[in-house]
């Protein structure tokens, strides 16, 4: 059953594909009314009437006349030379006017467009424009820094030089001050010693004078 099915689809497929490739679209060409009849002779029943510009289907072809489907499904007869393959100008006229209606729509669309990238251009711009002037206030307060870190190296630099002296003066007072004080004790010593001199020159002459006066009275 499900083959049969299948089978009963493929070939309906088929067909279908065979009737279109045969089957080609044409146009009522501009006339009042075109009839659609049942045969091939102007005495056969008019089926329908077809207005300038209807779409139809061309089956077949006999002799000038052609046989042919209307978008509602109504089949006939009419002369070949009502057939064409262009469109017509009416819905030329049409398809225009809606391609029209569409571009002055997308007109309108681009505009605001437009309009909207040319309002984000200015916004863009200004915010552009306060980038630069906040790049311009960092780099001038970043030379600033820089001014003020060269004046704080120098002065550190100042400052270890400065501390530097002063390690070297403390270094020089401090030998200053051992040799003063080596100076005062060699002076001390010989402050002592020169007293102890002169105390010793004094006892050795007092001696001396004691024996001169021993030595008078004996003499006499």
């Amino acid at each position: 059953m499900r083959l049969f099915c299948r089978l009963f689809i493929f070939f309906f497929l088929i067909l279908f594909w065979v009737g279109a490739a045969h089957s080609e679209s044409f146009y009522i060409a501009p006339a009042l009314e075109v009839p659609l009849r049942s045969g091939t002779d102007f005495s056969k029943k008019i089926v329908a009437v077809l207005k300038d510009g209807t779409r139809v289907e061309l089956l077949k072809e006999e002799g000038p006349w052609a046989f042919v489907q209307t978008p509602k499904g109504k089949k006939g007869w009419i002369l070949k030379r009502f057939l064409s393959s262009e469109l017509p100008p009416k819905l030329r006229v049409e398809r225009l006017k809606e391609l029209n209606k569409k571009l002055a729509e997308e007109n309108r669309s681009l505009k605001e467009k437009v309009r909207n990238g040319l309002k984000q251009l200015d916004e863009c711009q200004k915010k552009f424009n306060v980038c630069i002037d906040t790049r311009e206030k960092i780099t001038n307060d970043f030379n600033e820094l820089k001014k003020d870190a060269a004046g704080v190296l120098e002065t550190k630099r100042l400052l270890l030089e400065t501390q530097k002296r002063l390690e070297k003066v403390d270094s020089e007072r401090l030998k200053l001050k051992q040799q003063l004080s080596s100076i005062k004790a060699n002076s001390n010593i010989k402050w002592f010693l020169a007293g102890g001199g002169v105390l010793l020159i004094g006892w050795i002459l007092g001696l001396i004078s004691n024996k001169r006066r021993r030595r008078r009275p004996s003499l006499l």
